[in-house]
C-alpha cells in the first residue's frame, strides 16, 4: 500500500508460487463426552462472537465514515496478480494398492481498474462511488492422477529452497529429488481453462435512475472442457466412501471406545448399538408432539435463561460457565444453539433500549406526578423472567406469528430495483467419458452456452440458453440439435412480477435427431456399472440430497 502516494499510485497486490500439498488423515481416536462437549462448547462460543461482530458491522456506518473513504480508494484502485497455485492432495489409503492425487493448478490472475473503453485507468474521489474492475484468468485446471508414483524427497520439505519447490510442484520427483522434466503427464478432470471478466458497481441513485444494476459482472470463457476417465470414477468412488466413514466415525466419538476389539468386545458392541440407534432417529426425520411439545418448552426455557444471564452482565457478550445452561447445551445442536441464544441478544437489545427510554420518562416527571401516580415500578432485584408480553415482544421483533406461518417483510425500496446481475458466456463446452486405454467412449459437445443471474430485493431470475449441442462416440453421431441457435431455452423466476405465484419455469427445446447404436451405449452403461463398489452410506446421502 503506497501510504505516502494513497490516491495517485494504484495498490498492488502480488501473489505468487503458492504451493499446498496434503494427505488424508482418518484415523479416529476415542473419546470422553466431556471432551466432546469442551470443543462443542468451544466452537460454538467463536460462532457466537463471529455472529455478534457481524451484526456490529451491519449497524455500523463505516462507508459514510473516513475509514470507509479510505477502503475504498485502496479497492477501487487494487492491482491484483496470482501467478503459480498448485494444490495437491495425495491419497494412499481410500483405494487401497490404487494411490491417485487431485489438485488445482493456476498459471494467472490479474484484476486491474478500467474505465468505459476497457483501459487501465486510476480514480480518486468521487469517481470511486462507480468501479469497473477487469480481470484475466490463464490457465485454470483441476487433475485427478490415477495410479500414481507419490512424491518422494530425500530431505525434509522445509529444507528445499524456492527453486526445488518450484521443480517439485511443477514436474513432480524423481528417485527421492526434485525432478528436471515432467515425468507423467495430468489427467484433466477440467482441462485448462481461459477467459476474462468485467465487474462493474454503479451509484445507488445512478443504477435507480438508468435501470441499471448496482453491480454487474460478465464471465466470458472460451472452451471449458471436463473429461472423466474409468480410473478417475473408481477413485472418485472410493474417495467419497472413505469421508463418509471418516464423517460417521467422527460424529459418533465420544461413544468410541479407547481400548481395542479384543480386549473388550462388550464396549464395541455398545459402542455400535448406541452409533447405529441415533443413526436411525436422525434418519427417520420425524418428530412426535411429544417432541415438539418439549422443544417448544426448551425454547422458552433457553432464551429465558441466557437472556437473564445476559442482562445480569452487560459487559459480558457470551456467557458459558453456567451450569445449568452447559446442561441444555448437551442435548441440543449446534446451530440450534446459535439461533436461540442470538434470539436473546436481539431480546435483551430491545428491553434495554426500552428501559433507557422509560428512566429518561421518569426524569422528566416533577415530584408531584411522582408522588401522585399509583402506578408502582418493578424492583430492579426482581429475578429477571419472561412474560407472555416479552413472548410477544421477542415474536414481533423475529416476525413470527404463532396462528400465520407467513412473515412480514417491510421494503422501502423499489421491488424492480436491479440489485446484481451475473453473465457468463461460454464458447465451447464439453463433456468427455474415457475408458481405462484413454480412449473416448462418448462426448457431449455444446457451442453457445449463456447463463444469467439477475437479483431483485424479492425477485430472482435464472436465465439459461445453448445454442447446439451434438452427443457422439467412435461408433457414429448419437444425438445432435437440429438448429444451431437457442436449442435449449431455460428460464426460472422466484416471485415474478407479472403474475402471483410463488415460482415460474419456461423450458423450450428445439428439435433434435438421435440414432441409437447399441455398442456405444453398451459402453456407456458398462462404464458406470463396472465401478459397483458404493457404499450404502454413500447411496443413502445421495437419495436424500436428490430427495
Amino acid at each position: 500500500v503506497p501510504w505516502s502516494r494513497l490516491g495517485q499510485d494504484p495498490v498492488l497486490v502480488h501473489l505468487d508460487r503458492i504451493f499446498l500439498l496434503a494427505e488424508p488423515e482418518t484415523q479416529v481416536e476415542g473419546c470422553s463426552e466431556d471432551a466432546v462437549q469442551e470443543a462443542k462448547k468451544s466452537r460454538v462460543r467463536e460462532m457466537e462472537m463471529r455472529m455478534l461482530e457481524r451484526v456490529q458491522q451491519l449497524k455500523s456506518e463505516v462507508n459514510k465514515s473516513w475509514l470507509g473513504s479510505l477502503i475504498n480508494t485502496i479497492i477501487g484502485n487494487l492491482k491484483l496478480s496470482v501467478s503459480n497455485i498448485h494444490i495437491r492432495y495425495e491419497d494412499l489409503e481410500s483405494n487401497l494398492g490404487h494411490p491417485f492425487a487431485a489438485g488445482v493448478t493456476l498459471e494467472k490472475l490479474s484484476a486491474v481498474t478500467v474505465d468505459d473503453s476497457g483501459k487501465e485507468t486510476f480514480v480518486t474521489g468521487g469517481a470511486l462511488d462507480r468501479i469497473q474492475k477487469s480481470v484475466e484468468l490463464d490457465r485454470l485446471a483441476l487433475y485427478l492422477d490415477s495410479d500414481i508414483i507419490p512424491w518422494n524427497l530425500d530431505k525434509p520439505w522445509e529444507d528445499l529452497l524456492p527453486s526445488e519447490w518450484v521443480q517439485v510442484f511443477r514436474f513432480g520427483t524423481k528417485d527421492g529429488k526434485p525432478a528436471d522434466h515432467l515425468v507423467k503427464s495430468h489427467s484433466y478432470i477440467l482441462q485448462p481453462v481461459t477467459g476474462n471478466a468485467k465487474y462493474t458497481k454503479l451509484r445507488p441513485n445512478d443504477s435507480v435512475d438508468s435501470a441499471q444494476p448496482l453491480q454487474k459482472a460478465a464471465v466470458n470463457l472460451d472452451d471449458v472442457t471436463l473429461c472423466l476417465s474409468k480410473n478417475g470414477y473408481r477413485d472418485i468412488l472410493k474417495l467419497a466412501d472413505n469421508f463418509a466413514a471418516f464423517n460417521q466415525r467422527l460424529k459418533y466419538a465420544h461413544y468410541r471406545p479407547p481400548v481395542s476389539v479384543k480386549s473388550d468386545p462388550r464396549s464395541w458392541w455398545k459402542y455400535a448399538f448406541k452409533a447405529v440407534s441415533d443413526q436411525m432417529k436422525k434418519a427417520s426425520g420425524k418428530l412426535s408432539w411429544e417432541q415438539v411439545l418439549r422443544y417448544a418448552r426448551l425454547r422458552k426455557r433457553y432464551i429465558s435463561l441466557y437472556a437473564k444471564l445476559l442482562k445480569s452482565d452487560i459487559s459480558r457478550a457470551v456467557v458459558d460457565d453456567n451450569e445449568e445452561l452447559e446442561e441444555l447445551d448437551r442435548g441440543l445442536d449446534i446451530e440450534l444453539i446459535l439461533q436461540w441464544r442470538m434470539l436473546a441478544h436481539k431480546f435483551v437489545e430491545q428491553t434495554l433500549e426500552s428501559e433507557s427510554h422509560l428512566k429518561k420518562q421518569k426524569t422528566k416527571q416533577s415530584w408531584w406526578s411522582f408522588g401522585w401516580n399509583n402506578q408502582s415500578f418493578k424492583d430492579e432485584s426482581e429475578p429477571f423472567k419472561f412474560s407472555e408480553e416479552d413472548w410477544e415482544q421477542l415474536n414481533k421483533i423475529i416476525g413470527y406469528k404463532e396462528s400465520d406461518d407467513e412473515q412480514s417483510l417491510i421494503i422501502n425500496e423499489k421491488l424492480d430495483v436491479l440489485h446484481t446481475a451475473l453473465e457468463i458466456h461460454v464458447r465451447h463446452n464439453a463433456s468427455k467419458l474415457v475408458d481405462g486405454s484413454l480412449e473416448c467412449l462418448a462426448e457431449l459437445s455444446c457451442e453457445g452456452l449463456d447463463c444469467s443471474i439477475k437479483l431483485y430485493p424479492e425477485t430472482k431470475v435464472f436465465d439459461v440458453k445453448l445454442g447446439s449441442y451434438r452427443l457422439s462416440s467412435p461408433n457414429g453421431l448419437l444425438a445432435e440439435s437440429a438448429v444451431a441457435f437457442e436449442s435449449l431455452v431455460g428460464v426460472f423466476c422466484y416471485k415474478p412480477f407479472d403474475v402471483k405465484v410463488d415460482w415460474s419455469m419456461v423450458a423450450k427445446a428445439s428439435p433434435c435427431y438421435m440414432t441409437y447404436l447399441k455398442d456405444s451405449i453398451d459402453e456407456i452403461v458398462k462404464f458406470f456399472e463396472s465401478n459397483t463398489a458404493v457404499s450404502q452410506t454413500i447411496a443413502l446421502e445421495t437419495a436424500a440430497a436428490v430427495q
